[in-house]
């Protein structure tokens, strides 16, 4: 099996206007949601074994307080440069070489491209995975490069205002 956490990162703050994009940070509730889905992650499935995510400040801080509300080390987290606003293409490419040890998988990353590898993977169509939003997989394969729509034996859609309202 494999399980495959696509995240979009938290909110960031638009406040600095002078700021590179790269460099935008979190806002205070995009840092309250990234602890929230973590913590929920935790709950209800198991941790993934590695967290890959873009450089971009918001969605590093992103992968941090996941891991963080995961309660798993901050060594598991690896910055691909290649995800910064990566297109879904260049998603799967880099989700496809992962080794086959990894049996878990989060990659934090940006719209569009987060929300059209959910969808490259789905039957149904999801418009926009919202900010600390994640859609889980789990793939009836030995092999990443294997990974297919036709061997998913399940998917889940999470985002904050649904867990707040749980």
């Amino acid at each position: 099996m494999k399980e495959l956490f696509l995240v979009r990162h938290a909110k960031s703050n638009w406040d600095n206007m002078d700021l590179k994009d790269i460099d935008r940070p979190l806002k205070d509730r995009g840092i309250r949601d990234a602890l929230l889905m973590g913590g929920y992650i935790m709950k209800e499935y198991t941790i993934p074994d590695r967290i890959l995510t873009s450089p971009a400040c918001r969605a590093f801080h992103t992968a941090i307080l996941f891991s963080r509300a995961m309660k798993s080390s901050g060594r598991k987290i690896q910055v691909e440069d290649d995800l910064y606003l990566a297109s879904y293409g260049e998603m799967e490419s880099l989700v496809r070489k992962t080794e086959d040890e990894t049996k878990g998988l989060m990659i934090v990353g940006h719209n569009p491209g987060i929300t059209d590898l959910a969808n490259f993977f789905m039957e149904e169509f999801i418009h926009n995975i919202p900010t600390s939003g994640f859609v889980f997989f789990r793939f009836d394969t030995s092999a990443w490069e294997k990974i297919a729509t036709s061997n998913i034996i399940d998917h889940q859609v999470h985002y904050p205002k649904e867990i707040l309202n749980t």
